[in-house]
């Protein structure tokens, strides 16, 4: 909790008829400027510059003749400029204490000078309506010339500056954004805006000016909004306007609306998040929301005590801390947070976003108020005189079950908790800190210290001593002060002497925290020192110093540390992260080990399993190896509460030296998605502070003892004590005054409050140190697991509240054996009962929630059912709690089996108590109020009749139908039951009274079958003709065909009848065509029944008896295979004779004469379809015998003969196939020619015999321009072995590529392949396959040579020639390469080279050697004709028959290229 220390300023003092009209924080520096006046001639103006402490500087005071106008401070550095009303302007550098005067062109009072973000720029203006804009040096001094002037019409009043830009950077906050710092790097200002009584200037920042705006009314206020988005304007009438403002400072029409407001607005600021606060001379400030459209109001008579006509006089924000302070006129200031969101992150609305804080009180009446960004600094102006308000937290210590808690700057109250005595007073000191001990107390304001003596009988405190010392840190042992001062630790008497001194190193550091606590003194420094000093003897002496920095994660500065009462542990707590995060350590002194806690750290790195499971810190998995997994369950479901928090305070139990408790918040560095995640698994995590108490073992394990979340009416931990913790609360004062002189003991008792620790529940009177230690050591080993121990520990104790607390503690620990332990010892043999009960329950935890329920402990029951997830008991538990609230929301949403019986109890509970109408709800939404609701209202008939007219239940109708028909109101009856549609009932009034035509009117239009059934009963027993046609037409309604087919028989209705026995079961069919039968007239219907009722021989016997055809071929398609054979042939015959040969194949088919079907099929040349075949098809079976097989197979054989010659290759195939036979299947699809799937037949088959047949035939097709099918015949022969057909293949394709294209290397390439292909084969001849091979190889050699000769050509022209004459040499030349191919190349090397004697040569040998040849197809035409030509011989016939053919090749080459285009 925060309190304000008063600081007034020191004013000059000759100077007492002073009156202060305005004050300037400076935005970086500490330093307040405060302009004055004369307050008999209001003139002779002044301005002083002060501290934070009030103390005026010394020559940095200005004095003028006339009065400050205005001022205001440099972004940066410390000057300041001041406006004065004679229209001058200075600026006071006080880096080097100089003051610049700037005779202005100003001639009036100057409204306001403002400086630019950079601080290089002045605008100022005046009264008379005069702008300008100034150009200021680094050292203040204003330029000679404005930069820019303008005059408008109009006083000028207000002026803000935009400077052009409403975004934030990256991480940077809103406020971070709105300070001066950050708008160091911006640009002079994009626009700045001036108003004059009713209108708003701009001046731009290249100097032009304009009128933006003209108001209907005068303008109040002017406003720019904190991220510069927004202008507000206030006129007097009341009137919020705001525009949006662009990059480039144009205005825009945003926002306008009437404020609400009994009067007119004193005031208005922009606060934070698009808000609004103003205060109109009432007791309220209001506070609008203008992004939410919604306001609120914060009202000053809720907090303090105001005088009568006390109103709010002004009001002021700090925007950085989010604080609003309202001052009054009675001189009281009232301070409000703002908090958008709960600890634990959940977002808050309206009032509850903002947090009182404080109050303070200062001498008149409040005229203005300034805050300082760089500090907490208020500085509140009361015309008379200003004073300073500085934050400081309230001050608080325990020790020896005494706590002092600090109420107010000089008041505090200190309480004795043994003895219950309380002891207020005030200090003659502002206290900045307090430490206590059992007998004394010591406080100190950092100039002095004074230690006062506590009566322990009565509530008296007085003075034992007091000293001078700038101490901020004092400790007390016994009769020992111990005050940190300047490189020591001076140890003094009260008085202040000192006996000791402790001295601290520079290396040591500066001490930033000292605790005296049992026989030790600790301190630590500001270099990550820690030391400590056994102070029980007379003299300190020193038995611990560790440098713990190098054992902190790097970065890590000490905050405080504190021992344990045997001195073996010191507990320290540190920022991390450059102050990102507090952490705990603990310190063994022993050994100076450290072991650090880091709560942000988790095991589980991925996020799903996060999500799904309980995140827990790695120092968890440092627990003692004889922890049960039992009791490691428990301890990690307590680390989980722990994640991600970060301690504040550590506290050390006086008694146990192990027992620790560790205050902790929730981090920063918690994201809200994390908290809501806590939220919703019911953590301790929706509250922001909990208390941890846990055991540090000797061997430095830690064993959490429980998490106890902060109560909201406390504020702080004080400390521990044995049986409690103990808490400072959160109390509001009544008064300023001093609390001493009006309140009452009872008031003051409320500063502090114990909670009794867990496992001392119970034990909060009892005072036995032996029952305590063994409850204490109880609590250790059941932390451990080790319930036999734990046990032994307190076997000889015989309360029953500490077998009580015991059993509670088994909750904690699951250990369900050792509660019915403790149970026994209670002597509460009801809930043993329970326990033992509860054992056929799966759930280990709705196991505990039933113990816990026994036990009083329903907030850990619900807990753990909810755990179990048995949302059934958890429904029950509700109930029987009376939560009824919760335990409607848990059957809606968890426990729907049980929704209707839990609504159904609460209607019972609520009956029981008289809640008539909540009952009547309940009811209806169990479903039982058709007869709860009667039963309910049955003594009240009124009401029972007014609830069954408004009800529209079709049931409560019914019920009310039945009573008023018990009472003989027929009427009233009927009108129920024509309203609850009930039509059964309602026929039977009407049959009852005699009105059947009424009854056949109702059971005509309703359609009930039960109340045409009932009807047509009634009819039948009448007798006459024309009421039996009616009870038929009405059992028919009722679909009840027997009855009426008998009255049809008995009374003679043929043509019912047989509608009737074809609507009824085939025994009535059977019934009805017997009837049928007796008559010569009715056999076809009697035929018609009998196939509908199934007995199709019975109806074919009948056809064939009495020659029915016409209706025989609708029966033979009922024939099945299980139909008598003969039946089958009779039908089958006729049909045939009758030419309706595919109605007879289909008989066949269905009787599964299979043969029979195909020699129809191939007699009368009826095409076998796919599903006839299917039909035909006997399914494989798993275990089928020999004979089936055979049959299968020979159907199979016998369809596929047929398929064949019907032309359906696909069809043969496929039942080839389905029978094995392959190979035959294969040569049935090569005939059809379909080259898809006979490829895909192949490739399913996998048969080798098929994969060659496949490829023999795909050799047939163009393979040459597919290259799909030149790879499925290479992979078809690979596949089925055929090397030697694959071989002869490549062969092929060697020829071709020689014969079509002269691409003699892919010739080369293929002719490899096919040697490499024959070298695999196994042949039965090998000397045949050897010759072969020798063959392949000499072909290769010579294709390869002149392969080797055309590609030497171009590097070695004659090196080729002789390679090609050499294979002119070869013999067997021609069956590898083409003769006329070599010629082609010599003879094309001699024209090119003009020896066109050697290359005629060369043709007429040519044409020596292939006698046939023609040229033409070897050379190019032209080539032959030039080389005729150079040698003057002419082209002869044969020359001229290839020239001719060689031409008509040509044309037809280019006539196949147009039909291709």
């Amino acid at each position: 909790m925060a309190v304000y220390f008063e600081h007034s300023i020191q004013a000059p003092t000759t100077r007492g008829d002073l009156v202060h009209t305005d004050v300037e924080w400076h935005h970086k520096y500490s330093i307040l400027a405060v302009a004055s006046k004369s307050q008999r001639d209001d003139a002779n103006g002044s301005v002083n510059l002060f501290t934070e402490g009030g103390e005026m500087l010394e020559n940095c005071s200005i004095h003028r003749s006339v009065v400050v106008g205005c001022l205001q401070w440099h972004p940066d550095k410390k000057i300041l400029a001041v406006g004065w009303a004679s229209g001058e302007i200075s600026t006071s550098n006080n880096h080097c204490n100089e003051i610049f005067e700037q005779s202005s062109i100003h001639r009036s009072p100057l409204a306001f000078v403002q400086w630019n973000c950079s601080g290089t720029r002045i605008v100022s203006g005046d009264l008379s309506g005069l702008i300008a804009v100034w150009v200021v040096d680094p050292s203040g001094q204003l330029h000679p010339v404005p930069l820019h002037q303008h005059r408008v019409q109009g006083s000028l009043s207000q002026c803000v500056l935009h400077i052009g830009t409403s975004k934030t950077r990256p991480g940077e906050s809103v406020l971070e954004s709105y300070s001066w710092q950050s708008r160091k790097t911006a640009q002079d200002f994009a626009a700045c805006f001036c108003s004059t009584e009713d209108a708003l200037y701009y001046l731009s920042n290249s100097g032009e000016c304009m009128e933006r705006i003209r108001m209907r009314s005068n303008i109040h206020s002017l406003l720019m909004s904190p991220d510069m988005s927004g202008i507000a304007l206030l006129t007097h009438d009341m009137m919020l306007t705001i525009f949006s403002v662009s990059g480039n400072g144009q205005t825009s029409h945003k926002i306008k609306v009437k404020l609400s407001g009994k009067k007119k607005a004193t005031q208005i600021i922009f606060i934070t998040h698009g808000m609004l606060a103003s205060c109109s001379n009432e007791e309220i400030v209001r506070i609008w929301d203008l992004r939410e459209n919604d306001n609120c109001q914060l009202n000053i008579m809720n907090h303090i005590q105001t005088a009568p006509d006390e109103v709010v006089a002004r009001i002021g924000y700090n925007i950085k801390r989010g604080v609003l302070s309202v001052g009054t006129t009675g001189g009281n200031v009232v301070m409000w947070r703002w908090t958008p969101t709960s600890p634990a992150g959940k977002p808050l609305e309206g009032l509850a976003r903002w947090q009182f804080i404080a109050a303070s009180s200062v001498s008149g009446s409040v005229i203005q108020m300034k805050w300082g960004l760089n500090r907490n600094l208020l500085a509140v102006n009361t015309s008379s005189a200003v004073q300073i308000l500085i934050e400081h937290t309230m001050n608080s210590h325990f020790c020896d079950n005494v706590s002092a808690v600090q109420i107010s700057p000089s008041e505090m109250i200190i309480e004795n908790h043994v003895t219950g005595l309380v002891y207020p007073f005030k200090t003659e000191l502002q206290i900045k800190g307090i430490f206590t001990s059992k007998e004394h107390t010591a406080v100190w304001s950092g100039s002095k210290v004074v230690v006062y003596a506590v009566s322990q009988d009565k509530p008296m405190v007085r003075t034992t001593g007091s000293f001078t010392s700038d101490t901020c840190i004092v400790a007390l042992h016994e009769h020992n002060v111990y005050t940190a001062e300047k490189n020591c630790i001076n140890v003094r008497t009260h008085q202040g002497t000192v006996k000791q001194v402790l001295p601290i190193s520079d290396k040591e550091g500066n001490l930033i925290s000292m605790n005296a606590f049992g026989h030790c003194l600790v301190i630590a420094t500001d270099n990550e020192f820690v030391k400590m000093w056994d102070i029980s003897k007379r003299e300190a002496k020193l038995c611990c110093v560790k440098m713990v920095a190098e054992s902190l994660p790097e970065g890590s500065k000490i905050i405080l540390a504190k021992c344990n009462c045997s001195g073996t542990k010191i507990g320290i707590i540190f920022n991390q992260s450059q102050g990102e995060r507090q952490e705990l350590a603990i310190l063994d002194v022993e050994t100076h080990a450290i072991k650090v806690l880091d709560m942000a750290v988790l095991i589980r790195e991925d996020e799903e399993e996060q999500q799904q499971q309980q995140p827990v810190p790695d120092w968890f998995f440092s627990l003692p190896d004889e922890v049960t997994e039992a009791a490691f369950m428990q301890q990690e479901e307590l680390a989980a509460d722990l994640v991600r928090r970060e301690p504040l305070g550590l506290f050390w139990d006086p008694v146990d030296p192990m027992l620790l408790a560790v205050e902790a918040q929730v981090g920063s560095y918690r994201s809200y998605r994390e908290n809501s995640r806590a939220i919703r698994s019911g953590k301790h995590a929706d509250v922001g502070m909990v208390i941890a108490s846990m055991y540090v073992t000797p061997d430095m394990h830690l064993l959490l003892n429980s998490i106890t979340p902060l109560d909201p009416s406390f504020s702080d931990l004080l400390g521990i004590s044995t049986l409690f913790l103990y808490f400072s609360r959160k109390t509001l004062f009544s008064s300023p005054e001093s609390p001493s002189s009006a309140a009452t003991n009872d008031t003051l008792v409320m500063m502090t409050g114990r909670v009794p620790m867990k496992e001392f529940a119970g034990l909060e009177q009892s005072s036995d140190p032996a029952t305590l230690q063994a409850v204490r050591e109880f609590s250790f080993y059941s932390m451990l697991g080790d319930m036999d121990r734990a046990l032994k520990a307190i076997k000889l104790i015989k309360s029953q509240s500490v077998w009580e607390s015991m059993a509670r503690m088994c909750v904690k620990t699951q250990r369900m054996d050792i509660a019915a332990v403790c149970l026994g010892n209670m002597g509460n043999a009801r809930a043993a009962k329970a326990v033992r009960e509860a054992q056929s329950i799966p759930e280990p935890e709705a196991r505990l929630a039933m113990l816990a329920v026994q036990l009083g402990m329903l907030e850990e029951a619900e807990k753990l059912f909810s755990k179990s997830k048995r949302f059934d008991l958890l429904n029950r538990f509700y109930q029987s709690s009376g939560k009824w609230d919760k335990a409607l929301k848990v059957a809606e949403v968890k426990d729907r089996l049980h929704l209707k019986n839990t609504y159904y109890n609460y209607a019972k509970h609520a009956e029981g108590i008289g809640e008539i109408q909540a009952a009547i709800s309940s009811y209806e939404r169990s479903g039982t109020h058709p007869f709860e609701v009667p039963r309910m209202l049955f003594d009240d008939p009124i009401e029972l009749e007014s609830y069954v007219m408004k009800s529209k239940d079709k049931a409560v109708h019914k019920w009310w139908a039945e009573y008023v028909e018990s009472v003989g109101d027929w009427d009233t009856a009927v009108q129920f039951y024509e309203a609850a549609k009930d039509y059964l009932s309602l026929v039977r009034i009407l049959c009852f009274n005699g009105n059947v035509q009424k009854a056949i009117q109702v059971a005509e239009e309703s359609g009930s079958r039960v109340a045409a059934y009932h009807l047509a009963k009634k009819l039948s027993m009448e007798g006459d003709a024309q009421d039996i046609r009616k009870a038929v037409h009405f059992f028919t309604k009722a679909q009840c065909y027997s009855p009426a087919i008998q009255l049809a028989k008995e009374y003679g209705l043929e043509n019912e009848l047989m509608g009737l026995a074809l609507l009824g079961s085939p025994e009535d069919m059977m019934g009805a065509a017997r009837f049928f039968e007796a008559n010569v007239d009715t056999q076809e219907k009697a035929i018609t029944l009998y196939h509908k009722a199934g007995e199709v021989s019975k109806a074919l016997e009948l056809c064939f008896q009495h020659k029915q055809y016409s209706i025989l071929q609708q029966i033979a398609e009922d024939l099945t295979e299980e139909s008598s054979p003969e039946m089958v042939e009779r039908v089958a015959g006729y049909l045939l004779e009758h030419m309706q040969f595919e109605k007879a194949v289909d008989l066949l088919l269905k009787s599964k004469r299979f043969m029979e079907a195909l020699d129809v099929c191939m007699t009368h040349n009826i095409t076998i379809t796919s599903e006839m075949a299917d039909a035909m098809t006997l399914p494989k079976l798993e275990n089928e015998s020999p004979a089936y097989t055979q049959k299968r197979v020979e159907v199979l054989e016998r369809l596929a003969d047929c398929c064949l010659a019907q032309g359906s290759h696909h069809l043969a195939t496929k039942k080839l196939a389905q029978i094995g036979n392959k190979t035959k299947a294969m040569k049935v699809l090569l005939k059809s020619g379909d080259t898809d799937k006979i490829v895909f037949f192949a490739t399913v088959t996998r048969q080798k015999d098929v994969y060659i047949m496949a490829a023999n035939y795909l050799q047939s097709l163009d393979w040459k321009k597919k290259p799909d099918i030149m790879k499925n015949i290479i992979n078809f022969y690979t596949k089925g072995r055929a090397m030697d057909s694959l071989a002869g293949f490549y062969d092929a394709c060697a020829q071709v590529e020689i014969d079509e294209f002269q691409d003699y290397p892919k010739a080369y390439g293929a002719l490899k392949e096919s040697l490499s292909t024959l070298e695999k084969v196994k042949a039965k001849n090998p000397i045949a396959l050897e010759a072969k091979i020798s063959m392949m190889k000499k072909r290769i050699e010579l294709v390869g040579r002149f392969v080797n000769a055309k590609r030497l050509y171009d590097e070695n022209p004659d090196e080729s020639m002789r390679l090609c004459h050499s294979l002119l040499d070869e013999p067997q030349l021609d069956n590898s390469v083409r003769i006329g191919d070599v010629y082609s190349v010599m003879i094309q090397h001699y024209a090119q080279s003009d020896d066109f004697n050697q290359a005629y040569s060369l043709m007429e040998e040519m044409r020596r050697r292939v006698p046939s040849v023609n040229l033409a197809y070897y050379l190019d035409i032209r080539t032959i004709e030039a080389i005729h030509r150079a040698l003057g011989i002419p082209v002869g016939r044969g020359v001229g028959a290839e020239v001719m053919l060689q031409r008509t090749l040509q044309e037809e080459e280019e006539e196949e290229e147009e039909s291709d285009e």
